[in-house]
């Protein structure tokens, strides 16, 4: 899919921003490229990922891991640990979605501002798929951070082990 007014179709090379959607709308078109071009994109792509799914697993583990004696609080006051799972749940997926967004938000405006200087035409390529899976990974590794971080106070003794 195509954001912002781009070159037609005899453009010549696909575009850095857009390289892996291009890839992977030509896979599906049937083209089958080779050499470079055939492993690059989904190099750089997964170390992307890679590299995103650890950070929301270090940040969502380091908030929750905080919040250890708050959640023991409510454990005292009488909150079931039902209640507490579902607590850190929305929590967490209402924290990735809203960095997902504005990731989102400055990954267009950087990739657009590159387009622009790369091409002279405000525009990059981008595929609907495969946001949509990055975003599920995202939501996926913070909800195992934060349940796997709060798993003890959650289920375990009402007393700190400090």
């Amino acid at each position: 899919m195509r954001v912002g007014a781009g070159p037609g179709p005899d453009a010549g090379p696909v575009r850095i921003a857009g390289l892996f959607a291009a890839a992977t709308s030509d896979a599906a078109a049937g083209v089958v490229r080779t050499g470079p071009s055939a492993w690059a994109a989904p190099m750089l792509v997964g170390s992307a990922v890679v590299y995103t799914v650890i950070s929301v697993l270090n940040a969502t583990a380091m908030t929750m891991t905080e919040r250890a004696e708050e959640i023991r609080l409510l454990r005292t006051l009488g909150t079931k640990p039902r209640q507490l799972t579902r607590m850190v749940c929305w929590k967490t997926l209402t924290v990735t979605c809203t960095g997902t967004l504005l990731g989102t938000g400055i990954a267009a405006a950087s990739l657009t501002a590159l387009g622009k200087a790369a091409t002279g035409q405000p525009s990059f390529v981008y595929s609907v798929p495969q946001y949509a899976g990055l975003v599920l990974v995202c939501a996926v590794s913070g909800l195992a951070g934060a349940l796997a971080s709060t798993r003890k106070a959650r289920r375990g003794s009402l007393r700190s082990d400090d």
